[in-house]
């Protein structure tokens, strides 16, 4: 399959080079250095961008955009080129050897597919971390963590993929538009692949493909609290209407609440452990759901407890 129907968006963070292992992944799999673009979100401000890997395009962003801002960079910059299939990584993501071509048949052996994805495993390790994932009547999303039972030529029809590893036609932009920038982070994905499919596009896994995908809600958990809390609540509401609204909310007051009663425990000595985590997860769980009902959208308060390495929103 010719290189010039691919283009490929990898989002990085921070001035460390992180995303050179991708990079290397990609032309080690045959992917021209020329279709490869580096979308940068800066950590700091002023930070420089980092040196070109291997010939790759790096664009560098004025600040940290998030993933739905700085997925839309790239995918703006490839959809210009004119390509046919964008595939789109994290830093911390890469496709096992095999993968991409796998994926890239199947796409276009099966039309009625707008949006593919591989099954993902833990960094360095066959733990399965998703074959998938699901939306419940209610609004409520879920990782498939068990290998489905059923597929069709080798793929599982899901609702959603992660974003860190996805392959999309272009049609599927071309018919519902980018990611909703203001989810800034999480749910964005989700959310793209429920407009995809009510627009007539499936979405799946291709079981035969496999890539490695390494969370990153432990670094940053006040600001992961905020943003599922938020952007959940949201996309429950879009999935489910009423129901998701009301019944996403009531489980984030819930969590809030847990949350909040683990901190002062620990704070108490009563049990084991730093009641920072918890406790940001309370302030982070609580402030997401009373700014989604304000209308207040985009990165999350810096002045979140537990925000970790997120800087420059």
């Amino acid at each position: 399959m010719a290189n010039d129907e691919l283009g490929v968006a990898v989002l990085a963070y921070g001035g460390g080079g992180e995303f050179a292992a991708v990079v290397d992944s990609l032309l080690a799999e045959g992917v021209a250095p020329t279709s490869i673009l580096v979308v940068h979100n800066q950590a700091r401000p002023g930070e420089p961008a980092p040196a070109a890997h291997a010939g790759c395009v790096v664009v560098q962003t004025e600040r940290n955009l998030g993933y739905a801002g700085g997925m839309n960079v790239g995918v703006a910059r490839l959809l210009e080129r004119g390509v046919d299939q964008i595939l789109l990584l994290t830093h911390d993501a890469s496709l096992r050897p095999g993968a991409l071509d796998a994926l890239r048949a199947a796409l276009a052996a099966q039309p009625r597919f707008g949006i593919l994805a591989p099954a993902l495993v833990l960094t360095g390790t066959d733990v399965p971390f998703s074959f998938g994932g699901l939306t419940s009547a209610g609004g409520a999303t879920t990782h498939l963590k068990d290998p489905p039972a059923e597929t069709v030529d080798g793929i599982f029809g899901c609702d959603w993929v992660d974003g860190g590893t996805m392959l999309v036609r272009r049609e599927v932009f071309e018919r519902v538009g980018s990611f909703d920038e203001r989810f800034w982070g999480y749910y964005e994905e989700a959310d793209l692949c429920l407009r995809a499919r009510r627009a007539g596009l499936e979405v799946g896994v291709l079981l035969a493909a496999q890539a490695d995908q390494a969370p990153g809600a432990s670094k940053r958990v006040g600001a992961w609290a905020y943003l599922m809390t938020r952007n959940g609540i949201e996309y429950g509401q879009r999935a489910a209407g009423m129901r998701g609204l009301i019944g996403i909310t009531a489980r984030s007051l819930l969590v809030a609440a847990l949350s909040l009663v683990r901190a002062a425990l620990r704070a108490l000595h009563l049990r084991p452990g730093s009641p920072a985590e918890p406790w940001a997860l309370a302030v982070g769980t609580a402030r997401g759901a009373i700014d989604r009902f304000r209308g207040r959208w985009g990165p999350p308060p810096p002045s979140l407890p537990g925000m970790g390495d997120l800087g420059n929103a």
